[in-house]
């Protein structure tokens, strides 16, 4: 599962996971005005997506689409409140 980091929390270097090993990362549509916001308590960063080595093969063979880790993910969002869409 990817995980998303800025360059300031890894220190340059792949984050360290649990359960997976990160090479590689790449970078989410628009970076550096991006939704996707480093992981790390505290930060705003705008992220990179580390990718594991399985999702780095996928990504070779030309997916775009990755999973976040959950918990590890937070979403920037616009300044217009849209209001209750429930009907």
């Amino acid at each position: 599962m990817s995980l998303a980091r800025c360059n300031h929390c890894t220190k340059g270097k792949p984050p360290k996971g649990n359960k997976h090993i990160y090479n590689n990362y790449v970078l989410p549509i628009g970076f550096p005005e991006t939704a996707a916001i480093c992981g790390a308590k505290h930060c705003e960063n705008p992220a990179y997506i580390w990718l594991n080595q399985d999702e780095e093969i996928a990504f070779l063979k030309g997916q775009r689409v990755f999973s976040i880790n959950t918990g590890t993910m937070k979403v920037k969002v616009g300044d217009v409140l849209c209001g209750d869409k429930t009907d």
